[in-house]
């Protein structure tokens, strides 16, 4: 193999990594827009999907289940909801998309593990994705 092809080889992988890094960084969005209901796995220190995306003032029910043998909580301050979901339990809870910007989740026990997420609208980027 000449040295041009090993350079251009190294430069390809180079790039391939720098894409795949950066896309690995990126949070995914789920849009939830017209959705009336979801499921939303708690587990071992995070929410899956953590980053919904609906429409200004859209409600939506969410059935939160614990799949973990840890205590968690579904808690958002501004619309006064902070419920405890026990280990491999299961809990409905109803949330309202904002009517612009973002509004944050967490899990009241494990924020500072990164156990949280946020209802997004418009065009609002997470802002909490760690």
């Amino acid at each position: 193999m000449n040295i041009s092809r090993i350079l251009v080889l190294a430069a390809s992988l180079s790039l391939t990594h720098s894409f795949i890094a950066s896309a690995a960084e990126r949070p995914k969005v789920k849009d939830v827009t017209g959705l009336a209901e979801l499921h939303l796995e708690a587990d071992e220190y995070y929410f899956e999907p953590a980053f919904l995306r609906g429409t200004p003032g859209q409600k939506l029910k969410l059935e939160v289940e614990n799949e973990s043998s840890t205590l968690h909580s579904f808690t958002i301050p501004e619309q006064k909801l902070d419920m405890d979901i026990p280990p491999k339990a299961k809990m409905v809870v109803e949330v309202t998309f904002p009517p612009s910007g973002v509004v944050h989740f967490f899990c009241k026990f494990h924020s500072a593990l990164g156990m949280d997420g946020e209802l997004l609208t418009g065009d609002a980027k997470p802002r909490s994705a760690k």
